[in-house]
């Protein structure tokens, strides 16, 4: 009777190591889970920024489009006194052209900051998708350990019963 209690007992714990050592897969199994699609939202996010135009941003539009009307009203008045002064259509063309590269350089300095911008948030996901990878290689390898150690403690215990036995 003790020893068919022993080889129960023994079957039983394998068996309960077995359940263990799912729960455990499942839990790893999870946390990459987690892992990858924190990896996927950085990398979407990170391409979202990099790929877009910075000029045509509602905030940078927004500046153009104030920076544009008041110069258009400053070239409409200074137009209006130049007509009354007796100024000539050349003084008015130099205004316009001071205005357009006004906000050409607007532009191109939405540009330049825009283009910063995009490099940061390259260099910070690429960061974060390092960490990330790193922490499901961890546990990868953790998880292909535990498996290893269960199989092996399954295997030594049933071997063990096996040695006990009479025949």
């Amino acid at each position: 009777m003790g020893l068919i209690g022993s080889v129960v007992g023994s079957i039983t714990s394998a068996a309960g190591g077995a359940l263990a050592a799912k729960a455990l897969n499942k839990g790893y199994k999870q946390q990459q889970e987690i892992f990858n699609n924190r990896i996927n939202d950085v990398k979407a996010h990170r391409d979202a920024v990099y790929y877009q135009d910075p000029t045509q941003s509602a905030e940078n539009q927004a500046a153009v489009t104030n920076a544009q009307q008041v110069m258009d009203d400053a070239n409409k008045r200074a137009q209006a006194t130049s007509i009354v002064a007796g100024g000539t259509d050349e003084s008015a063309a130099l205004a316009k052209q001071q205005a357009a590269s006004t906000v050409a350089n607007l532009m191109q300095q939405a540009a330049v900051n825009g283009q910063a911008r995009k490099d940061n948030a390259w260099s910070s996901a690429d960061s974060q998708i390092d960490t990330f990878s790193k922490y499901l290689a961890d546990s990868k390898l953790a998880q292909a350990s535990g498996k290893a150690q269960g199989i092996q403690q399954a295997a030594g215990g049933l071997a063990s019963e096996a040695n006990s036995l009479p025949w």
